[in-house]
């Protein structure tokens, strides 16, 4: 595909909202990650269920309002869904 045809977006939600948190010691990678032109987002509802507040995130993240509304939204524009 190349990497310009490709769209890649991260959506963080559950218990994989601990990889975008500041003590995370997956920052380095997900910093790469958003430099080379990922979207990274964290779910807002987890964040409110686990009390975090943006502050307590990684800079440069996104955030959507709920992760798997967000998930929904792009498989309706005809995105294709990968967990991990």
């Amino acid at each position: 595909y190349g990497t310009d045809k490709v769209e890649i977006e991260i959506v963080a939600l559950g218990f994989g909202i601990g990889v975008l948190k500041l003590d995370s010691p997956m920052a380095t990678r997900v910093a790469e990650t958003i430099k080379n032109g990922v979207g990274v987002h964290a779910c807002q509802v987890t964040m409110g269920r686990q009390k975090l507040e943006k502050a307590d995130m990684l800079p440069d993240i996104g955030y959507v309002p709920a992760g798997l509304g967000q998930i929904i939204k792009r498989q309706k524009e005809g995105w294709n869904y990968i967990s991990g």
